[in-house]
């Protein structure tokens, strides 16, 4: 007997477009959801998710762009998962600007950000050097963030490279209050290149 509310149809699309957005198989996705638009039922939130997974895997970066601002043009919301991929794709190569630009997008949107956007633009910080701006990040986010593990150690590594003891103490010592364990091994500029 089959379930109230659930269309078969729907769910054989969702399996094949997830399979083939996991192995950044861009071209089959948009295929499969050209299909789902022509022939029902419609894409959702979920779908252009794994659009925009399959295209930061490709590194197509404006394509997965241009598929959030197809999204609202849909009237489809897009949510802090859909940006994150995004700023998550620049901050693992560096692009740390582009990263920026989308968190900032995210905040014009009207969406609060979430622990994994804070967490992925902190990393950008951490890993590619930028101590100052890792430092103005995390004050402008300490009083609203859940205590986190990740968040508080960056914001612990980057007050001491920045010779910033007493905030790097202060932070260290509220993660101890919350009994949450510091993260030793993170590195500051870990994914710099060397000359």
């Amino acid at each position: 007997m089959r379930e109230e509310g659930i269309n078969p149809g729907m769910v054989s699309y969702k399996i094949m477009i997830n399979i083939y957005a996991s192995a950044g198989l861009c071209d089959e996705v948009e295929k499969l959801i050209e299909a789902m638009h022509r022939d029902g039922p419609s894409p959702d939130s979920s779908t252009y998710l794994s659009l925009i997974q399959a295209y930061t895997k490709r590194l197509k970066y404006e394509e997965a762009k241009e598929t959030i601002t197809s999204m609202r043009k849909m009237g489809i919301p897009p949510t802090c998962a859909h940006f994150n991929l995004l700023l998550y794709a620049f901050a693992k190569v560096g692009m740390t600007r582009e990263a920026e630009k989308v968190y900032k997008e995210l905040i014009t949107t009207g969406i609060s950000p979430d622990q994994a956007c804070y967490r992925t633009m902190l990393r950008c910080y951490i890993d590619y050097g930028l101590v100052e701006e890792g430092i103005i990040f995390f004050e402008q986010i300490r009083d609203t963030v859940e205590p986190d593990r990740y968040i508080m150690s960056a914001a612990v590594h980057i007050y001491k490279n920045a010779g910033k003891e007493p905030e790097a103490r202060s932070t260290q010592d509220s993660m101890n209050n919350f009994g949450i364990p510091f993260l030793e091994n993170l590195k500051v500029g870990s994914k710099m290149k060397t000359l």
